[in-house]
């Protein structure tokens, strides 16, 4: 499996710089469009040129390990309520009649002394309707997390795992609401 990370990192990052190829592999997976596919695994994320936080992270921890970039794993709970972004009408209604909670996951990098926060979530387009995307990155110095963080931070060395766990505590309500939420959200993604 590391062989096909790798000869990803040397088709996308052909004759760069070890620095460049910290910045492309960023854009590479932040540039995948977001959207649910039901799979948080990296090859389907790259297969079907879609995903969401966990599967672009995943994702991106592959590609960075590839080139012998320590990885660690982060997931902070968040409210999409609190996300300042120009979703269409019957999002924002979805929006004001449930609080809708999710597990956010991003990474950190240790490229070179410091360990540095990249959030890929959201792709370049999505800054139009005021998605928070990180779109100038220097590859040196940490990037704002791609959410309100309002709850603790965990870091994890079973990403999935702890994701999985998170929405378990959730009440079968809020788990629902986010299932519906991240499928509306999907739906209109592909369609913008």
């Amino acid at each position: 499996m590391n062989t096909i990370y790798k000869n990803l990192v040397e088709k996308w990052t052909q004759n760069q710089s070890f620095e460049e190829k910290i910045v492309t592999l960023f854009e590479k997976v932040r540039d995948i469009p977001y959207g649910n596919i039901g799979s948080r695994n990296p090859l389907d994320i790259l297969e079907q040129n879609r995903g969401t936080c966990s599967g672009k992270h995943f994702l991106l921890k592959e590609l960075y390990k590839a080139i012998d970039v320590p990885v660690r794993d982060f997931i902070v709970m968040h409210s999409f309520n609190d996300m300042d972004i120009n979703f269409p009408p019957e999002i924002k209604e979805f929006l004001t009649s449930d609080q809708i909670i999710d597990p956010h996951n991003y990474i950190q990098i240790k490229p070179f002394n410091k360990w540095i926060t990249i959030d890929a979530t959201w792709n370049l387009p999505l800054k139009k309707y005021n998605f928070p995307v990180n779109e100038f990155w220097n590859g040196k110095t940490s990037m704002p997390i791609s959410v309100v963080v309002s709850t603790n931070i965990y870091e994890t060395s079973e990403p999935e795992n702890l994701k999985k766990q998170l929405i378990e505590k959730l009440s079968i309500k809020q788990q629902k609401s986010r299932k519906l939420f991240l499928n509306l959200l999907t739906n209109w993604l592909l369609n913008i």
